[in-house]
C-alpha cells in the first residue's frame, strides 16, 4: 500500500517532490554549502545534480511507500524546508 503524496495541515503542505521543485530546491537549500556541510551526499553546483536527487527521489517513491517531502507554507507557497529544520533562518537537516 502506498502512502499519501500530500498531507494538508492549516498552515503547511507537505508533498511528494516534482521536477518543477528544481529550481526551488537548489536555490533553498540543496547548492548551499553551509546547509549540506554534514550531509552524506555533496552541496549540488549545479541545478542538474537537483535533477538527478529527483529522479532518485521518483525511484524511492516508486520502490517503497513513501519517500521523501517538502514542507511548504500554505500562507506564502514558499518552501520552507524539506523533511526536518532550520535554523537562524537557514535549511538544514536533522
Amino acid at each position: 500500500m502506498k502512502g499519501p503524496r500530500a498531507l494538508e495541515t492549516e498552515r503547511l503542505l507537505l508533498r511528494k517532490p516534482t521536477i518543477r521543485d528544481a529550481q526551488a530546491i537548489f536555490e533553498r537549500y540543496a547548492g548551499d554549502p553551509a546547509v549540506t556541510r554534514y550531509m552524506s551526499w555533496p552541496t549540488h553546483r549545479t541545478v542538474a545534480d537537483t535533477h538527478a536527487f529527483l529522479a532518485w527521489s521518483e525511484a524511492d517513491w516508486e520502490l517503497w511507500p513513501a519517500g521523501s517531502f517538502l514542507i511548504y507554507s500554505r500562507n506564502t507557497n514558499g518552501l520552507l524546508w524539506a523533511e526536518r529544520g532550520s535554523r537562524s533562518g537557514r535549511l538544514c537537516w536533522l
